[in-house]
């Protein structure tokens, strides 16, 4: 050892406690930054310098409500797959998709997931893949077409509703905020079909009335960007007296609250003629052991039907509306199309199996409405379990690595959907390479995990859409104004859409 370096050493000893550690834990974080950004095994893959050390990065553009628009961005600059965090890639090629989402037990949810957790993991949040297999079975035949179907004559009701709403618009010559009465619709149809009650939004039309989705889902992504953490994190929180912060967790027990009272209720009433979505969760049993699922295990499930059964479906219908709107020609095509197929319609809701007619420009509408603005727009992160890592895109990906593709960076792909990927063209879907555009798509997600909502979904969308468009005359107040979306892990149309009415 030369005298210069003893030299050192004496002087650093000499040092205060403080100090010493001070210079430790320097050289400790340099070390982790040096590793992370040069010799990890991802630093191969391009990405932001901050985004290869820090998951905080995410958590940050998260919070600023425009994480799809700042991925889509990103890999216009860098490619097809992305370094976003130390141990995380993002995919843009529509062939990762069917990779990650549906390479079974070869992947796995991530903690990210923990962060919706309210109750327990609910179908949507759990990471066992056992768990999971069991729910979806359970609940599979409520949720099927011929299920959804036969309760009908329920969603009709409530069209009926919003019909009622919309004539006195236009009777009394106002302007009204259609995004509103298009949540206040979807979010009593699913009182309606999930518990067997109504929740008379459309009645009262008070926003106060809606559920703070946005908020609890704001706050479990938030959460969920830093897995790791995670634990700490949900200890922490809550205690932090940042205003905004104890809105998210006042929303999220509101929900909680609100799906308590609505299973309370439901569990009450006992059996019934009557079939809902919880049905089948009341008479559901374990499948080792033969009990009937406790109440908590229902909460579970009731939560994730009102968090996911509401906003998705609204921001959709409120987006494809602004579209149509926005486009007076394409509005046209649609509404002659519908009068032409749905002349013999003369109910005053039309009919799920009349639209089960071929209606390819309204279809092709929707898919282009699922494109340019799909809704569930959090990433939906999966690490590698195979010992030997997984091959995505070409690249050969090491275990453990958390992988992505979220659907609205896939759906603006200009090297799929051309460099006109950000207007809104429905005759892209209407080409010879249309049904392979269609499977492109993923609104609902792809693979066994996909949205089991599915079809309650579609059946909103069209008959809200056929209905309206066949009785009404609407247009937008400002036209002029782009239609622009604020991301908190679903996205929604940025501001209000003021429309006129007026009946055809």
């Amino acid at each position: 050892m030369s005298l210069q370096t003893e030299c050192f050493i004496v002087w650093a000893l000499g040092l205060p406690v403080f100090f010493q550690a001070s210079a430790v834990a320097g050289f400790l974080v340099l070390g982790y930054l040096v590793y992370y950004r040069y010799f990890h095994s991802l630093a191969k893959y391009p990405g932001p310098p901050l985004a290869s050390v820090t998951n905080l990065w995410k958590t940050y553009h998260l919070w600023n409500l425009h994480l799809p628009h700042t991925l889509v961005r990103l890999h216009e600059q860098y490619g097809d797959v992305v370094r976003v965090g130390p141990n995380d890639l993002s995919f843009r090629n529509p062939d990762a998709v069917n990779t990650i989402y549906k390479a079974g037990r070869q992947l796995k949810k991530t903690a990210f997931y923990d962060g919706f957790t309210t109750f327990n993991p609910n179908l949507f949040g759990t990471q066992d893949e056992e768990i999971h297999a069991i729910r979806r079975r359970q609940m599979a035949h409520a949720f099927s077409l011929q299920s959804i179907k036969e309760m009908e004559h329920l969603v009709d009701s409530h069209i009926l509703k919003l019909r009622k709403n919309l004539d006195h618009f236009s009777d009394s010559n106002r302007e009204f905020d259609l995004k509103d009465m298009i949540a206040f619709y979807v979010f009593d149809v699913l009182g309606e079909l999930a518990f067997s009650r109504s929740f008379d939004s459309q009645d009262e039309r008070s926003l106060a009335l809606l559920p703070p989705v946005n908020d609890h889902i704001y706050l479990a992504c938030l959460m969920g960007m830093t897995p790791e953490a995670l634990p700490w994190i949900k200890k922490v929180l809550p205690f932090i007296p940042i205003p905004w912060l104890q809105r998210l967790f006042h929303a999220r027990a509101q929900l909680r609250d609100l799906t308590a009272a609505c299973v309370r209720q439901r569990i009450e009433a006992g059996n019934t003629d009557r079939k809902d979505l919880l049905s089948s969760l009341l008479v559901a049993t374990d499948p080792e052991t033969g009990s009937k699922l406790t109440e908590l295990d229902i909460n579970t499930e009731a939560f994730a039907m009102i968090v996911a059964g509401s906003h998705t479906t609204s921001g959709t219908l409120t987006l494809l509306f602004s579209h149509l709107l926005q486009n007076p020609e394409i509005l046209n095509k649609v509404i002659q199309e519908l009068d032409l197929n749905l002349s013999n319609e003369t109910g005053q809701v039309i009919s799920y199996k009349a639209l089960e007619k071929d209606l390819p420009y309204t279809m092709a509408c929707i898919y282009e409405n699922f494109r340019i603005n799909p809704v569930f727009t959090m990433p939906l992160p999966r690490k590698i379990l195979a010992p030997g890592g997984l091959v995505i895109q070409g690249c050969q990906i090491p275990r453990k690595t958390t992988v992505f593709s979220l659907n609205h960076v896939v759906h603006h792909n200009p090297s799929v959907w051309g460099k006109d990927h950000d207007q809104f063209k429905p005759d892209r879907f209407l080409g010879p390479n249309s049904k392979q555009l269609q499977g492109y798509l993923s609104p609902f997600s792809t693979g066994h995990r996909m949205c089991i909502g599915k079809n309650m979904a579609m059946m909103n969308i069209l008959k809200v859409l056929s209905t309206v468009l066949r009785n009404y005359k609407m247009e937008m107040v400002h036209p002029e104004e782009p239609v622009e979306t604020l991301s908190v892990g679903i996205s929604e149309k940025k501001g209000r859409l003021i429309c006129r009415i007026s009946r055809r």
